[in-house]
């Protein structure tokens, strides 16, 4: 138990890693793989953004 419980917190770590990343633009993804890490949301807004500065 104890060693799923490691591994579950070592993907839960990476997830928040990688999308601190994308939201700080540190990261470019296509927006379908933005969806499934940073939810849809945040992604939607994250690239709306950029196509309104890229204007």
């Amino acid at each position: 138990m104890d060693k799923r419980l490691s591994e579950s917190a070592n993907i839960i770590a990476k997830k928040y890693k990688y999308k601190e990343m994308i939201l700080k633009r540190k990261l470019k993804v296509n927006i379908s793989v933005a969806k499934k890490l940073i939810g849809p949301d945040c992604a939607y807004h994250l690239y709306n953004d950029l196509k309104n500065k890229s204007e």
